[in-house]
């Protein structure tokens, strides 16, 4: 950990530098195009808009990528990492003893791409997930996101090495650990096109730095990215993602939560 000029305590520079620059992209465009149908669809019958907590939000990226797909919503931000200046800084792993820090009692509490950096790892998560099922509201979601074939994360490749992410596990895996703590009523495959840049990775001479890597770069940043891509990545997911063969064979998984009981 270290201190910014600021007074913040930064608790990981790479990913503070990486989310601070992050720049829209089409992973992200398809993971709120499926959270925010998600959301709409349970939030129906509210006479209110619903009330999104976001758990590692970052830069509250996703409230500008749910706003852009026409959610009417209310929403708070949590991080830990106070450099990203969140709503509410706090530890995920302590998230009920917030609570009452909390603007309101959330509808939906989402951890987008979030789990996997928990130091604690599996009994992390598993902790994590059972105090948002406490301190969600009644009936309310809990909306997990989890990678998949990002880093290629489940193949458990050896030369891979993304100090990061402190699990890298299967759908099956993940699901274990989460259904502990809460009850998954659905899951849903996330980018079908969005993970092909990722396969560079599977050389086993791949680094950051040589031509695989430099590949890796290009596919991602450029030939990926381009807009026509956009719809056909959310056509595709709208369709593989449902289907029991393919929700872990993309680039993340959605897990649809409610507490149990």
């Amino acid at each position: 950990m270290t201190d910014t000029p600021s007074g913040h305590t930064v608790h990981s520079e790479y990913l503070v530098r990486k989310l601070s620059n992050a720049e829209r992209n089409l992973y992200g465009t398809v993971k709120f195009d499926v959270v925010s149908r998600r959301i709409r669809a349970w939030a129906c019958d509210l006479d209110r808009p619903p009330r999104i907590l976001d758990i590692g939000c970052s830069t509250s990226i996703s409230r500008d990528y749910l706003a852009d797909t026409g959610l009417a919503f209310d929403y708070c931000g949590a991080d830990y990492e106070a450099a990203f200046e969140p709503d509410i800084v706090l530890d995920a792993t302590r998230l009920s003893e917030h609570r009452d820090e909390l603007p309101w009692r959330p509808d939906v509490i989402t951890l987008l791409d979030v789990l996997e950096h928990l130091p604690g790892q599996g009994p992390a998560i598993e902790a994590v997930m059972r105090q948002c099922g406490e301190v969600v509201a009644p009936g309310g979601l809990i909306l997990a996101v989890v990678p998949q074939l990002y880093r290629l994360d489940r193949l458990k490749l050896r030369h891979l090495h993304y100090p990061e992410h402190h699990v890298r596990m299967t759908l099956k895996e993940w699901s274990d650990i989460v259904g502990r703590a809460v009850t998954i009523e659905a899951v849903h495959g996330i980018g079908y096109l969005s993970c092909l840049p990722y396969l560079p990775m599977l050389s086993p001479w791949y680094e950051e730095h040589n031509r695989h890597g430099r590949l890796f770069h290009h596919l991602r940043g450029k030939t990926f990215e381009w807009g026509p891509l956009k719809p056909m990545e959310k056509g595709l997911t709208r369709t593989l993602g449902r289907l029991p063969g393919f929700r872990g064979w993309c680039n993340s998984s959605l897990l649809v939560c409610r507490a149990k009981g």
